[in-house]
Parts: structure tokens; sequence; C-alpha cells
């Protein structure tokens, strides 16, 4: 959202980088054990007494250091009528605070050498900048400033409605994009995660800036708020640096109620719009495991199984062998609750109800014989080898660490690949059958205008 999509928000990345994980000596530069890099310490997460969370990852092998900031609000903690109040917020915080101008921010960061960018999504905030280790003091105090004492100013309110307004209409003439925003209203109903994150046009339009500033003063506040720091600095010293920081920062922590359970699908809910389009996308989606949920890791391993990379059974039958379709993918995206497992397909106008046959039937084959153990095995290979690859950065280290720290806790993210390399065939079955009904699922279609 914002200035960037949120990157790999599962642990999930590219799968043209996995061969580091499979083939590091062909990849990687020989070394010797005498010179060879020590392992990272471990991360190092502190509570201040305020109780801002603090997560350092030290890692010396580049002189990089990103600096994240998570705050725990998202679309699921907005109203109706407040539906893009996170994600406005995201933009408006680096727009001027009560001692730096307009503008200001982005130049100090520039003059750096340094990078500033944030994103938001239905659980969660982030903002991050990434610098050398030796400025990691000025990159602190710009965010810190930004976090606690952004004003808002107006003018750039009214600039950046405008932008959050262009932003929303190029997702929705993207059909990739748009099928997803469509299947969200589909499959929930009553559950907030229903609320797109970026809000919708007439609400953004509507919104108010002392609206806007109002929601950013209640969520805002130190017990929501995560910083982590990975890279070239030391672990004591970020910690007593980010307590000077914040330290004096207060506010009361906004509840936060369990939101409502969405409903179990009793049949099949489907969406169909008619646009000017040349060929149909389709989503189909089914509630899948929160993040607290046992059968996440299975889960994740069902998702390479069935749709990631050649080799996956819709990408070898549905599309290579029945031809039926011009693009497939799976996705899942794991958040605090139930997220959506999606199918998203490209396909011809009159082969689109083939397709969606052929996708069905090859989640029944999964439900009711389960996957070969080569599939399991390279299902977890390239699972492992992108999330390998994923924390390989400071900046993706830090991204792991945060998002996991906010929706669950950091042990979620530093047990996550010992928990993968458990899953079993029976448990990959498993999952296809508690989440995966061929009957029961929301789908979205965008296809042509008839004439």
């Amino acid at each position: 959202m914002g200035r960037e999509e949120p990157v790999a928000r599962s642990m999930r990345r590219a799968c043209i980088v996995l061969l580091l994980a499979i083939l590091p000596s062909i990849l990687l530069p020989a070394v010797t054990p005498a010179v060879a890099q020590p392992k990272p310490p471990a991360p190092v997460r502190v509570v201040l007494d305020n109780g801002l969370t603090v997560i350092v990852h030290e890692n010396h092998a580049a002189e990089i250091v990103t600096l994240y900031a998570w705050v725990k609000v998202g679309s699921r903690d907005e109203t109706e009528e407040l539906n893009g109040a996170a994600h406005f917020v995201e933009h408006m915080l680096f727009k001027g605070t009560r001692k730096r101008k307009v503008g200001q921010i982005s130049r100090e960061v520039e003059s750096l050498g340094g990078i500033l960018n944030a994103s938001t999504w239905y659980d969660w905030t982030s903002y991050y900048i990434v610098a050398a280790g030796r400025f990691f003091e000025k990159i602190l105090d710009i965010q810190a400033d930004a976090l606690m004492n952004s004003t808002f100013d107006p003018e750039e309110f009214e600039r950046e409605r405008l932008v959050v307004i262009e932003e929303l209409s190029r997702r929705e003439d993207t059909p990739s994009t748009r099928t997803y925003d469509v299947l969200s209203t589909t499959a929930w109903t009553v559950h907030p995660y229903r609320r797109f994150p970026g809000g919708t046009r007439p609400v953004i339009r509507a919104m108010t800036r002392d609206g806007l500033f109002a929601f950013y003063k209640t969520y805002y506040v130190p017990g929501t708020v995560t910083v982590v720091v990975a890279g070239d600095v030391n672990a004591d010293d970020v910690v007593t640096k980010v307590r000077r920081a914040y330290g004096a920062w207060r506010g009361a922590l906004p509840p936060r109620p369990p939101a409502s359970p969405e409903p179990a699908f009793t049949a099949v809910r489907r969406t169909v719009l008619d646009q000017e389009v040349r060929v149909t996308s389709m989503r189909l989606g089914w509630l899948g495991p929160g993040v607290r949920d046992r059968d996440i890791y299975a889960a994740d391993v069902l998702l390479y199984a069935l749709g990631r990379g050649q080799a996956s059974r819709l990408a070898r039958t549905v599309r290579d062998r029945l031809r039926l379709v011009q693009q497939i993918g799976v996705s899942f995206d794991t958040l605090a609750d139930p997220g959506l497992f999606t199918i998203f397909a490209v396909t011809e106008p009159d082969a689109q109800g083939r397709a969606e046959e052929a996708i069905l039937a090859e989640i029944a084959s999964i439900r009711n014989e389960g996957i070969t153990e080569e599939e399991l095995r390279r299902a977890k290979t390239l699972l492992e080898g992108e999330t390998i690859v994923g924390t390989h950065t400071s900046r993706g280290m830090a991204f792991t660490l945060g998002v996991y720290a906010t929706i669950a806790d950091m042990e979620f993210a530093l047990t996550y690949l010992d928990r993968v390399r458990q899953v079993t065939r029976e448990d990959v079955q498993r999952a296809a059958q508690r989440f995966l009904d061929p009957q029961r699922y929301a789908i979205a279609v965008i296809r042509p205008r008839r004439p």
C-alpha cells in the first residue's frame, strides 16, 4: 500500500532466487572455515517501560542497517466511515513534524544516501529507512520524530488525498488486484478483513484532516509500536539509543477487541463483473488458517505443491496439459486471523468454466489422495529457499521479524523453517481437507462485456 506493496507478506519470495538455498556452493563464493563469516547472534528483544518493543538483529556482513517501525493498526481497526485511514496516515507521516518542515524528512534521508518507504495491510502499518550503519542515530531521530510528532499539514493532506485516490484507481484497473478486492468482499461478510486497506474513493474523499489526525493520535502510541533494527549495529547500543529516542513517549493503548469470526462457507459465493477487458480473470478463495493455527505450516507447503513453480499441480495440469489458462498461481497471506488462500487464473472467456472445474479437480485429488513424496520434497525446498533468501538482507530480516512480532510473536519467525521441515504428506492432505472444499468457496470473475 502507499508507495509500495508489502513485500512477501508471508515470508515467501520469488522462486527465481530459490537456488541460493539449493546450490550455495555454486552461487556463493567459496570460503575456507578460517575466513568464513561468523553466524550472526540471535535477535535481542526488549520492551521499554512505556510498552514500546525493540528487536535488534546484529549482522556485520555489510555496513548497512535497516530501521523498521511496525505499528499494530491496519484496516481491521477501522470503521466503515474511516476505511483507508491507516493507509492515509502512512502517506502523511513523513510530510512534516513540529521541528521538520514539509519535504525535510525525505531530503535528510536522501542526503545520507538512504531509502525511505512504507506500507499498510490488514493488521499493520510499517515504515522503514535503510542507510549505512554509521548513520543509525540520525535515521532513528528522523523516524522517532515522524512517529511521535507528525503535524498533518492541511495542504499536504489535500495533496495526499489525491495521491491515495489515484492509487485506488490504478488498482481497479489491474485485473489481478481487482479480483482480489472483489473476492475479499465476497468471501468476508462480517470480518473486518473485508475492508480493503486502501479504503474506497468515496470514503477517502469524505475524510477530514482532523478525523485522520485523531485516528493517528489514537493508534500511534508506544504499546502498538515495534521498532526493529537489523544490520551493522551493536544491540546494546541500539537499545540504549531507542530508549533515549522513544522513552518519554506516552499514550494509552487503544482497545482491539476480537474481530467477529467469519461464518464457514455453506455454498459457492460468486461475484461476476463485466468490464472492458479482452480476457477473463478469476480468483477463487477459501478461508485458511490464522497465524496461530497449527496447520499454518502445512498450508504453506500445500500452497507450493499446488501452485508455485513450473512443476506444481496447477501449472502442469491446468496450464500445460489441458491448456485452459494463460496464467495461474496460488497465494496465501498469513494474517492474525484466517486469511484467504487464493488461486488466480487468466483464461479465454469461453474456457473459464472448464478452467474452474479443472482447478477444483486438482484440489479434490489432493484432498482424496494427498501429494507424493517428490511433491512434498520439492514444495519444502522451494519454500525454504525463498525464506532463506528473503531474510538474507538486513531489510528482509527486519521485515520478517517485524511482521511476525506484530501479528504473532518473534518466536514464530525464528522457528518457522524448523516447523516447515517437520510437515508431512499427511499434514498437507489434512490441510487440504480442512480448508479447501471444492464445493464451498468464493470466486470473483472479471470477464469481457458481452455484445
